[in-house]
């Protein structure tokens, strides 16, 4: 008997590492090559016949260049006092801002000389808001970092001047919370590093060992807004200031220059008398209002812009007005000499004559070139600056909030309880609130706290409704002691009435139960 052959054993395959399913199938892949092949060929045959591609792979079909559109000689004249283009405003040698001569030549020389001497030094910056301190400054730093531009660095704020490698630093100090956080975000500039990076603020201990191991040999911080850092015991710019001192440049590796700005005039008269009779007193430069004539000349600048010919007489300034101009410049200028405020009149002034045209329906505004348009006339500027700065309390009242307006009717009421009173301080005012709304309104709009409330006091007094006096000799210009100054309104009655209208809060307020 025969024996019957095994059956051979079938072998299995691994498909562990298999796909089971294709990408696509064996028809769309012929399909899609087909395609690709086809797209290749007819562009290779057109750069042959023609040397550009004519065939796009893409299915969609191209679309229409669209024109840009057209700006009328008003919006391109509005554009130059929008707050911010100050850049239209830097004199033709780059060095300083129109108007701004002496004050630009100082800054550029104290900062030189102290760089290439070696030495630590400060400057204190004052002047009222709007005279061009922040913008001076940003423009010496622009000066410096072009002419001494760190050719192994690409970033703007490392220099090299005569060999020294120096660093510049410049920090707006109200974007900051804690005084003592300064020394975090000067160390994180020197080391190149966001202020976010690190898990623990560094300290004034940590900045100083950096300034003696440090790849600069000077460090240059500007500080901004430098009122912000002020402190009970004012700590923290007495120790920004001793370092910065030329006493301290044999004791510090890497040198500090320290630049501070602010709007108070003696601010280290107030609050740093520690600093003289140690002999730290920095250098002061001050920065006055704008005369009339330097706001004239910075406003025909930016006006030349928008004209091709090289030289503007009176009578040949584009869209304005001779007259109109001198008008404008010596209104700001007996109010405040704040150029920012030239600017808006500007700005609203030449809107003005635009809706105009607008409204006539006359002309057509995009065709109108610097030849042919309407200039900005006296009456135009004359308009604007009673709007500005005229008696315009109704508005005041009206565009403020509700609760000034809460704690406004509440000063009234006091007034009116109390006609034999001469005096009022602000904590005294602030008891009357208290007990006025947990009487009244307390379950309304709620009761502010004792430093909201001052907060609030402050802005009645920027809107000029209130106004706050010095009742006692010893009094700082940073309101440390707002408390002990008196309080009044400075509008009447009958305006409060109409700011009021007729929300009803605002009425048991004013009127009591």
């Amino acid at each position: 008997m025969s024996e019957i052959p095994n059956t051979p054993k079938k072998r299995l395959r691994d498909i562990s590492n298999v796909l089971l399913t294709p990408k696509t199938s064996p028809s769309k892949r012929i399909k899609s090559n087909n395609f690709i092949n086809s797209i290749r060929q007819e562009q290779v045959k057109s750069k042959i016949d023609f040397g550009v591609t004519t065939v796009q792979a893409s299915a969609s079909p191209p679309t229409t260049p669209t024109k840009p559109k057209k700006t009328s000689i008003y919006s391109q004249a509005k554009s130059l006092f929008q707050r911010g283009s100050s850049d239209t405003i830097i004199s033709p040698n780059g060095l300083n801002l129109i108007g701004r001569e002496k004050e630009g030549e100082y800054l550029h020389d104290f900062f030189i000389n102290n760089l290439t001497s070696d030495k630590c030094n400060s400057l204190y910056v004052s002047g009222p808001p709007g005279t061009g301190k922040t913008a001076q400054l940003q423009v010496t730093f622009n000066n410096l970092s072009s002419l001494y531009s760190n050719p192994f660095n690409d970033k703007k704020s490392n220099i090299i001047i005569k060999g020294k490698k120096i660093k510049l630093i410049k920090i707006n100090c109200m974007a900051i919370n804690n005084p003592e956080h300064i020394y975090h975000e000067i160390y994180s500039q020197i080391v190149d590093q966001l202020s976010i990076t690190f898990i623990k603020k560094k300290s004034y201990e940590e900045f100083q060992q950096l300034m003696n191991n440090c790849q600069y040999d000077s460090i240059v911080v500007v500080l901004d807004e430098l009122d912000s850092l002020v402190t009970k015991n004012q700590h923290v710019l007495f120790e920004l200031f001793s370092n910065a001192s030329p006493q301290n440049s044999n004791n510090m590796n890497t040198k500090l220059i320290l630049v501070g700005i602010s709007n108070a005039l003696d601010l280290t008269d107030k609050f740093l008398p520690r600093l003289k009779r140690n002999g730290y007193n920095p250098f002061t430069l001050q920065f006055l209002p704008y005369t009339s004539e330097q706001i004239k000349s910075v406003i025909i600048y930016k006006l030349k812009s928008l004209s091709t010919t090289t030289t503007i007489t009176d009578d040949s300034i584009p869209l304005f007005n001779s007259s109109s101009i001198q008008l404008c410049c010596k209104k700001s200028a007996s109010i405040s000499g704040d150029l920012r405020k030239s600017f808006d009149i500007c700005y609203k002034s030449i809107e003005l004559v635009e809706q105009s045209i607008i409204k006539a329906g006359e002309l057509d505004i995009n065709n109108l070139t610097i030849n042919n348009c309407p200039k900005v006339l006296i009456s135009h500027i004359a308009k604007v600056c009673s709007s500005s700065f005229g008696d315009n309390s109704n508005t005041k009242v009206i565009n403020l909030n509700l609760l000034q307006k809460a704690v406004l009717c509440c000063l009234f009421n006091y007034q009116i309880e109390n006609l034999t009173c001469n005096e009022l301080h602000v904590n005294q005012f602030y008891d009357y609130y208290v007990k006025h709304s947990l009487q009244n309104v307390d379950k309304l709009i709620g009761m502010l706290k004792k430093g909201e409330f001052l907060d609030v006091i402050n802005a009645l007094e920027s809107s000029s409704v209130i106004v706050l006096s010095d009742s006692v000799k010893k009094c700082n210009v940073f309101n440390t002691d707002i408390g002990n100054k008196t309080i009044k309104p400075n509008i009447t009655y009958q305006v409060l009435l109409r700011g009021i209208g007729d929300i009803g809060v605002l009425k048991t307020i004013l009127y009591g139960k």
